[in-house]
């Protein structure tokens, strides 16, 4: 389970974690925790990052990203509290996805496609301008 303490992680003092990114994080958490929990109750398993010591992929910006963030842009889904990077390193969850592809519709959750996404799973709640639940950034 990803928490909102690990979610935000050094960013919890920058000025950008204001409480619409906070709500914006919980609903985000709880779709992708409740997608997690059905991944593991199908016999998977969610690594833990080294680096993070969660399950949240990279070392700093998986999470939430503060707008002053050299990745993404301006306003993208992680600076909102919509967006999270789920460690993945062997893709297993997002063959999982490919799957069963009913799971982002269940959890009205949105995928990069995994070719943009190598070693982690990037679930959002923001709808992408495609609408697809799977899309290329």
């Amino acid at each position: 389970m990803i928490t909102i303490d690990e979610y935000v992680g050094v960013h919890k003092n920058s000025l950008d974690w204001n409480g619409a990114c906070q709500r914006a994080a919980e609903i985000l958490l709880d779709r992708a925790n409740r997608l997690i929990d059905e991944y593991v109750a199908d016999g998977h398993v969610i690594e833990i990052n080294p680096k993070t010591g969660s399950q949240i992929s990279g070392e700093t910006y998986g999470g939430f990203r503060p707008q002053s963030c050299p990745i993404g842009a301006p306003y993208s889904s992680h600076k909102l509290g919509m967006a999270v990077d789920i460690y993945d390193i062997h893709n297993e969850l997002d063959n999982w996805i490919d799957a069963n592809p009913d799971v982002l519709v269940k959890y009205d959750l949105y995928r990069e496609a995994p070719i943009s996404t190598l070693t982690w799973t990037h679930l959002a709640t923001k709808k992408p301008l495609s609408g697809r639940r799977t899309f290329l950034p």
